[in-house]
Parts: structure tokens; C-alpha cells; sequence
């Protein structure tokens, strides 16, 4: 059979036709009760896709910063892990929110809309506690309790922790600009989004002695600002000036270490027997090069020229030897 010719013949076609037209042909169209799920392909799938890396590096420098600025500010080592971006409704999260807690809404130019910052009330407790001498223990309150003006002290340091560390995690993909919107501390009044739009919830715990107690601080950014961004996200920025002062940093640290350096103005070849035979007060002459070889560490590094400065010994450097090999 060639591929041109048809696989039934006419007269098979026609007799097909007259089955189904007298009703002799009973069987059942194959596949048509088949229940198919309806898709748009123009529907957005909501998924942090490249922007995950990002921000879990994103966290990963704030929870340095930020842990290294409550042990050196606030004196309080605290125990905190480092949070795992996670994506859900808006109105999911809401419900897990403890209350009172210090609701932070928050602008992050240039960022769109606005972000939350959580802290959980333990929070509070354990930093105003251990600022006083005492040790981080869980404290059971009232829901409708407002914070004193020692926690509210204590609020305010940490947002100014906070907003320096988050800065400062953000700098290596875009400067950002932190600005306190409002302060509640009941969650239903942070209406950042709707309630069926999506946020990302970078949630990082503390652990405290007593187990069942789990403060919390969370940094809650709308899944649309971060898509806005996601093309800035997807590609990390190395010429930022936290990158500067980082290396600033290592070259100070460099800059101090000692090192041993050798000037070598010839070179004698002595039998072990002459050696031996050496007597104090011999004299040994010797052609010396016309430069000296400066040696960092056993490395050569310098060719230089051997004289005098005032009543001391000096060397000038004339070339580099690395140079010379290129």
C-alpha cells in the first residue's frame, strides 16, 4: 500500500454509509464521554518562580544582619532562624496573625504598594526582659491589651534594627527605601491587599526555652509588587556599594598582616667541606648581581638597587617581577 492510496476502498465507504443509515451500526462513538477540565490560557499562574532564589538570599542577609544588631544594640542573642518564603491568600494569613501584636505597614520604595512587618508579641517581652537583666520567658496576655510605653520603646528599636537590616539585605538587588505607613495591633486593620490577592510570608522564629511558645517576626510583601520586580529579582547587581564597603572591609583586614621580607644581594655555592673548614675571621669574596632580589615570604616580588639612607641600609625598587613575566 503506498502512501497516496486511501485505506478503505470506495466501495467499503459506501457500505459503511448504508449501515449507518439503515441503523445496523449499534456501537458507540469511542471517547465522547469523556469529562474535561476547562483552561484558560490567558489565566495568570501565580508561582514565585526565579524571584524564590532571591529572596531566600534576601533572608538569609537579613537574619545575619539583623541578629548581629540585637546582640550588639539590644544585647540579646536571640535564636532566630531564617525564614522560608512562602505564597498564600492574604486572607489566610490574617487569620494566623496574633493579636496584640506590633502591625507594621511599611513602604518599600521602589517597591509598589505596601509591606507588613509583624513582630509577635513574645517577641517584645523577651527583648524588654532580657534588656533588664532577666531571662526571655513566655508571657500570657490579653488579646485586647495594649503595649506599654517601655514595649512601645522596645517596638521602635526594633523597627529601627529591622528597617537597617532589611536595607541592607535588599542592597545587593536594589536600593530601597523604608517608610512607617502605620502602627497597629490588631491585624484586621493592616489592609495591605484583598483578600483573595496573594502575599509572600517570610516568617523568621525565635525559639524561647518553653517550646510551645513560637514568637515570630514576619515580612510580608504582595505577590504584585514582587512580580513588578521580578526581572530585577532574577538577576543579582555585584557593583552595589554594599559590595563596596565589603571590600573596603577586606582590604583593611589584609592591610594588617604581617608579612617577612628578604633582600638578597647575592648568592655564594660552597662545598660541604669548605663549609666545615670555615674559620671566624675568614673572608669570603664573592661577584654580587647588579640588583638585589626582594623576597615576600620565599616568593620573589622585586627587583631593587642596594644603598644607603642616612646611616641605614636601603633598597629602591626598580621593577616588579611579575610584571616582568607577563
Amino acid at each position: 500500500m503506498s502512501d497516496n492510496e486511501p485505506l478503505l476502498s470506495p466501495d467499503e465507504l459506501s457500505a459503511i454509509q448504508d449501515m449507518v443509515t439503515s441503523g445496523e451500526f449499534d456501537e458507540k462513538p469511542f471517547n465522547t464521554d469523556v469529562e474535561a477540565q476547562s483552561y484558560s490560557i490567558a489565566r495568570n499562574e501565580e508561582n514565585l518562580g526565579v524571584s524564590y532564589g532571591s529572596l531566600t538570599q534576601i533572608n538569609e542577609r537579613f537574619h545575619r544582619f539583623f541578629r548581629t544588631r540585637l546582640l550588639t544594640e539590644l544585647d540579646y542573642n536571640a535564636r532566630l532562624s531564617v525564614a522560608t518564603p512562602q505564597l498564600m491568600k492574604y486572607s489566610e494569613y490574617i487569620r494566623t496573625a496574633e493579636s496584640p501584636a506590633s502591625i507594621n505597614v511599611t513602604e518599600l520604595d521602589p517597591l509598589k504598594g505596601e509591606t507588613l512587618i509583624v513582630i509577635h508579641p513574645q517577641v517584645v517581652f523577651s527583648c524588654l526582659d532580657n534588656w533588664y537583666g532577666g531571662q526571655a520567658r513566655p508571657l500570657v496576655v490579653d488579646g485586647e491589651r495594649n503595649f506599654t510605653a517601655n514595649e512601645n520603646a522596645i517596638i521602635d528599636r526594633l523597627c529601627e534594627l529591622m528597617f537597617k537590616s532589611l536595607t541592607e539585605a535588599w542592597s545587593p538587588y536594589v536600593e530601597i527605601d523604608i517608610n512607617l505607613v502605620n502602627r497597629d495591633i490588631n491585624p484586621l486593620f493592616a489592609n495591605i491587599a484583598s483578600d483573595e490577592e496573594s502575599v509572600v510570608v517570610n516568617r523568621f522564629l525565635i525559639r524561647l526555652r518553653d517550646e510551645e511558645v513560637q514568637p515570630y517576626i514576619d515580612v510580608v510583601y504582595t505577590y504584585q509588587s514582587l512580580n513588578l520586580q521580578r526581572d530585577m529579582l532574577s538577576s543579582r547587581i555585584q557593583t552595589q556599594e554594599a559590595d563596596h564597603k565589603w571590600l573596603e572591609r577586606l582590604h583593611a583586614s589584609l592591610s594588617e598582616i604581617d608579612f617577612g621580607m628578604f633582600v638578597s644581594g647575592g648568592m655564594l655555592q660552597l662545598s660541604v667541606d669548605q663549609l666545615m673548614n670555615l674559620k671566624v675571621g675568614e673572608v669570603l669574596s664573592f661577584n654580587p648581581p647588579a640588583l638585589a632580589e626582594v623576597r615576600v615570604n620565599d616568593f620573589p616580588l622585586y627587583n631593587a638597587e642596594v644603598g644607603e639612607s642616612g646611616k641605614k641600609v636601603a633598597v629602591q625598587i626598580l621593577d616588579n617581577v611579575l610584571e616582568e613575566d607577563k
